[in-house]
């Protein structure tokens, strides 16, 4: 007989590995199962290995097979968890990741200088070399286009401040862009396509300003929330526009192109080795926590969206219950967190902003540079 002390370390050593390699975000669909699973196997382990007694014969060998088909499973439970370690080692190896994140602020500064000394040209190299490292901003797009349009590049200046849109945070910052676009409307045209007539459905993922289409110079202007919307084709001058059900706002077509709602292709199922086993994880995950993973990520991503629009109008206030929320159902969403310091930030004192901090932190496992980010949002004085 084995002693006590051998099986209660034989499970630590269990619920350690199963901890470790089950770290990564992308397998964490399958940890609750492992945390649980893993352990109860090197106990079992450890109590079918002999103990060289002196006992039968024939009793050590069926330990011995009760030992192997115990093993088997482990490796079996393990084997995703491990493929998946196994080629991210390699694929780092390779090609290391040597990448910024996307919250972290672009370096506009020698943008400016450049385009005062009049070097435009290097101004729009280095500018689109940053563009490549970090999330597009609206300020870094705006000079984009701005110096686009210095070079005449028409159709790319147009395809920029489309992409303007859905990064604006105010009205006012649209307004800049429906202007720029009235400016050029006499340099491009419409992409030829035939003419739908009758009503049809539009959903939109952000805010949209609408004109009224009354004169040649539009004036008055209101902002509608995302959501769906029944519009018809118009023509304003000269381009076609998408107006309201039974109203005379609109805005041109390639505008509600820009914030149009793009869902996502479903992913067609692979036939892979250790498919299987992740669903079952999965199952197991979802049985014991009533909710699956997915579903989780996606509840997480509305309310994240939720407080966005919150942030938007400066509410930090009712923004941090739905920044507290989306981070509880995805702890691994570096965005979600880093809104959710700086929401707290804003609104609490420094010491319960820490005692969010420190909780982020240990959520999830999160790179060098996102740490220093996190606390650098935690700190007074940093934003």
């Amino acid at each position: 007989m084995h002693s006590i002390v051998g099986y209660v370390i034989a499970a630590g050593i269990g619920g350690l590995i199963a901890h470790f390699i089950s770290r990564p975000p992308e397998l964490r669909s399958m940890r609750l199962s492992q945390l649980i699973f893993v352990p109860v196997g090197f106990v079992l382990c450890f109590y079918f290995l002999p103990d060289n007694s002196g006992g039968s014969p024939i009793g050590s060998v069926g330990e011995f097979v009760c030992f192997l088909g115990v093993l088997g499973f482990l490796i079996i439970l393990i084997a995703p968890n491990l493929a998946y370690l196994f080629g991210a080692g390699v694929s780092n190896l390779v090609d290391p990741q040597n990448w910024t994140s996307d919250e972290e602020e672009l370096a506009l500064r020698p943008i400016h200088r450049l385009i005062d000394k009049d070097q435009f040209s290097q101004a729009l190299t280095d500018l689109d070399e940053l563009l490549k490292r970090h999330k597009p901003t609206y300020e870094a797009l705006l000079i984009k286009a701005k110096l686009l349009h210095h070079f005449g590049s028409v159709d790319e200046t147009v395809a920029t401040l489309l992409k303007l849109i859905p990064l604006s945070h105010s009205t006012a910052q649209q307004l800049v862009v429906m202007e720029l676009l009235e400016q050029m409307e006499q340099q491009y045209q419409d992409p030829a396509s035939p003419f739908i007539p009758g009503m049809r459905t539009v959903e939109i993922s952000h805010e949209l300003v609408l004109f009224l289409m009354d004169g040649e110079k539009p004036v008055l202007h209101k902002e509608i929330a995302p959501g769906p919307y029944k519009v018809e084709e118009a023509l304003h001058r000269n381009h076609r526009w998408l107006r309201l059900e039974g109203e005379n706002w609109g805005n041109a077509e390639m505008c509600w192109d820009a914030v149009r709602s793009k869902q996502p292709a479903p992913a067609q199922s692979r036939k892979i080795l250790f498919g299987p086993i992740a669903r079952l994880h999965e199952a197991i995950a979802a049985v014991i926590t009533r909710k699956p993973r997915r579903f989780q990520q996606a509840e997480a991503k509305e309310l994240f969206k939720e407080a966005g629009q919150l942030i938007r109008r400066n509410d930090w206030q009712n923004a941090v219950p739905l920044l507290q929320k989306a981070s509880a159902r995805d702890p691994d969403h570096y965005e979600i967190a880093f809104r959710l310091i700086q929401a707290v930030r804003f609104t609490s004192g420094q010491e319960y902003t820490e005692q969010i901090v420190r909780k982020v932190l240990n959520q999830s496992q999160w790179t060098q540079h996102e740490e220093e980010m996190i606390r650098q949002a935690g700190r007074a004085g940093s934003l």
